[in-house]
């Protein structure tokens, strides 16, 4: 402190260095042991609310201070100022955030690329897990997964692109999708058979017998010979409503046979 104010005192005298100008280094606080730089000369390390003032010839100046945080990191204060013998300058430091240092940069590139390769690795592995998912659901049949791997065929998306499993696989989906189709189609003609049986009324009777009792059971006992007369009246519209259902489903199977095998005599005999 007695250097510094000695140093004041002689910028400020008429007799001293006329031609010197003086900067002040203020350290403020949180800059215990940051190390000093002046034009990239070391001057001093740094204690909370330390101050030193420096006789200079006129001209710019870069005043640094440098905390190192640890070995990747540091905190540093930058400042240029034009010292001028007329006017002392006076720079107060205070440090920034911490910062890389060139180490620590060297660390940081090095950790990307681990967490790159890692991340693709991990993609590779779960694209991988997909694809194999994607072939077992499909070889048993799943539509949704078969379309999947078409793609994948078609872009090379986890497998080598190949035509020829494009190609393949297409026409499984196609004749999945017609199975799929007439399985659906199968069960609602069969639904329709059962909405249109035989002696509606007389098949009921059994259970009406079994539950006598009750007065509307008993009131069907009593009709028993009215309503078989209506089953038989309504036979012959039943007889051709079934028949009708009945060759829509052979319909459905003879299509099964054609494109289960196209060459077979019934699929030629369709033709």
């Amino acid at each position: 402190m007695k250097k510094s104010l000695v140093l004041l005192l002689l910028a400020f005298s008429s007799s001293a260095f006329s031609a010197d100008a003086v900067i002040g280094i203020y350290c403020q606080e949180n800059t215990n042991g940051a190390k000093v730089y002046l034009n990239d000369s070391y001057k001093f390390d740094c204690e909370d609310f330390q101050r030193e003032a420096f006789l200079v010839d006129e001209g710019t100046y870069q005043i640094r201070a440098v905390l190192s945080v640890n070995k990747e990191k540091e905190k540093i204060f930058s400042a240029s100022i034009e010292a001028s013998s007329s006017r002392p300058q006076r720079v107060r430091v205070i440090l920034p955030a911490a910062s890389l240092t060139a180490y620590g940069v060297e660390m940081k590139v090095l950790r990307d690329q681990e967490a790159a390769r890692r991340l693709a690795l991990e993609k590779e592995r779960k694209l991988a897990a997909a694809v194999k998912s994607d072939i077992e659901k499909s070889e048993k049949g799943d539509l949704k997964a078969i379309q999947r791997l078409i793609s994948r065929y078609q872009t090379g998306d986890g497998v080598d692109q190949d035509p020829q499993k494009v190609s393949f696989w297409t026409d499984q989906y196609q004749a999945l999708k017609k199975e799929k189709d007439r399985q659906i189609k199968l069960a609602a003609l069969n639904k329709e058979l059962e909405a249109n049986p035989y002696f509606y009324w007389l098949g009921l009777s059994p259970r009406a017998i079994e539950n006598s009792n009750s007065s509307a059971s008993s009131t069907m006992v009593t009709g028993l010979p009215s309503l078989t007369v209506v089953d038989l009246l309504s036979s012959p519209s039943i007889y051709s409503t079934r028949r009708g259902i009945q060759n829509r489903i052979e319909d459905l199977e003879v299509h099964a046979v054609r494109w289960a095998n196209p060459d077979s005599m019934v699929a030629q005999a369709s033709q």
